[in-house]
């Protein structure tokens, strides 16, 4: 009888250590990065050196590889973007990649998430594939590390950092569609005394972002409707500036100026000035 009470006892124990959260060899992590209005998460294991020799031999040369440990990477995008002016449709991923002892690696979106590892892997599953040269990198992180770098309005590069090598490549994000989406809606929305300063803020925008025909669309319908603020003004002057129509710039700016000075604690004329001497001399 005690012998069976004692086996009983070893299973529960044994069924309690299995049941533990344990800490992973491989601990999960997670990378975000918006681009524009585009949300890009990467979700994946971080495997580490070990004192290994990882490419060749624990990760051999011209085989897909899951791009990380346990279950595939995962690469999720909220809105359609370009990688290296190609097109990745809006979703979910699994991201491999096909390292090769000489010349470009491939990066590998595949439409298959479930995937545990690169065993089940289908080649007719792929969404995209990119060929990319693995630079040698003098300090080489430990652990594998997905990152952005170079961060933009509407660009970012998408970097792989591990044992002495990184692969990186340039992904897009044109927000262009959705911002104009946006301003639509909240001109829409917009309650009568602040319609104005919708418009502005939609110029404002335009004009940070070679939209100048729709900048000036924008601030005309806003000095429209309010035509004594300065800082209308100006935003119209720069726009015309980078329309070419200096002489009404100029224009602009002298009003943006002269609306100023007409108020308390102004303290951009010269600054002002200086886009109106500038426009001057072209």
């Amino acid at each position: 009888m005690n012998k069976i009470y004692t086996t009983i006892a070893a299973a529960i124990i044994t069924l309690g250590v299995n049941a533990q959260d344990l800490p992973k060899p491989s601990p999960s992590a997670m990378v975000e990065q918006t681009v524009g209005l585009t949300d890009i998460a990467v979700t994946y294991s971080r495997p580490g050196v070990n004192d290994r020799t990882i490419w060749g031999e624990l990760v051999p040369y011209n085989e897909v590889w899951r791009a990380g440990a346990n279950k595939a990477t995962l690469f999720s995008i909220s809105a359609d973007i370009k990688i290296e002016g190609n097109t990745l449709a809006k979703g979910d991923y699994s991201l491999f990649i096909l390292p090769k002892e000489d010349g470009l690696w491939t990066l590998i979106w595949n439409k298959e998430t479930e995937l545990w590892g690169s065993g089940d892997y289908k080649e007719e599953n792929d969404a995209l594939r990119i060929d990319a040269p693995a630079e040698a990198i003098d300090c080489g992180s430990e652990r594998l590390e997905y990152r952005f770098i170079d961060v933009d309005m509407s660009t970012t590069q998408f970097a792989m950092d591990w044992a002495g090598k990184r692969i990186q490549v340039m992904i897009s994000a044109d927000p262009t569609a959705q911002v104009k989406a946006n301003i639509a809606q909240a001109i829409e929305e917009a309650k009568d005394d602040e319609l104005w300063r919708v418009y502005r803020s939609a110029a404002s925008y335009a004009e940070d972002n070679s939209m100048t025909k729709e900048g000036l669309e924008w601030i005309a319908k806003s000095v429209e409707l309010k035509n004594d603020n300065w800082y209308s003004y100006w935003v119209y002057a720069n726009l015309l500036g980078q329309n070419n129509e200096f002489k009404k710039a100029i224009e602009m700016g002298k009003k943006s100026i002269k609306i100023g000075k007409e108020g308390e604690n102004f303290s951009y004329e010269e600054r002002i000035q200086a886009d109106i001497d500038a426009w001057s001399k072209k």
